[in-house]
């Protein structure tokens, strides 16, 4: 080979080894990143998993509070309806029939004063 060649040659293997050179240097600081962001993601992801235990916790808890909630109303509204249905029977059976005697009560009472004070009583 002529000594042209070889200086091309060795100029080329030169210059793959120094951009082989500047690669390493290069991806090395950028590998030991990549370790630390992953070991970093795996901490990251154990206090995700241990934050989804706590909140299917919760949300468990809030289901049955809930559950609780529901029967509390359910016998609420029964008891409002029966008090409902109780003032309904009071309004249309009690007092609409009895409406004509109600309304002489006051003469009644004023009636009953008038004799307390003709008799001198108390």
């Amino acid at each position: 080979m002529s000594t042209p060649v070889l200086v091309i040659v060795f100029v080329v293997a030169l210059v793959f080894s120094l951009g082989f050179l500047l690669l390493v240097i290069t991806l090395v600081p950028a590998i030991q990143q990549f370790k630390a962001l992953m070991a970093d993601l795996e901490k990251t992801s154990l206090e995700v998993r241990d934050l989804a235990r706590e909140a299917k916790k919760l949300s468990g808890m809030a289901e049955e509070r809930l559950e609780k909630i529901d029967v509390v109303l359910s016998q609420s509204k029964r008891a409002v309806e029966n008090a409902g249905d109780t003032l309904h029977f009071i309004n249309h059976n009690l007092l609409r029939r009895s409406a004509g005697l109600l309304a002489f009560l006051p003469a009644v009472k004023m009636g009953w004063s008038l004799v307390k004070k003709i008799k001198g009583g108390r």
